[in-house]
């Protein structure tokens, strides 16, 4: 055989190995993947964050908001 025919070779078996390779990383990484989306908890739309700001806020930065104070500086 000729030395294209051994360089043909050569590249075909590269690229099949390196084929074979890529298709084992991917079905490693797919098995991680599925893994870790069974360990994700989805919270139900029921605990869905509060639509008021008013109510989002803790009591001290309500009671500021009604009151009229700042906390920071006043101009008298």
């Amino acid at each position: 055989m000729s030395i294209w025919v051994w360089i043909l070779l050569g590249i075909g078996g590269f690229f099949a190995v390196s084929l074979l390779v890529g298709l084992a990383v991917a079905a490693i990484l797919a098995n991680i993947g599925r893994e870790f989306s069974e360990l994700m908890e989805f919270e139900p739309l029921e605990s869905s964050p509060v639509k008021d700001p008013a109510q989002s806020t803790p009591k001290t930065a309500r009671r500021r908001l009604v009151d009229g104070q700042s906390g920071g500086l006043r101009l008298e």
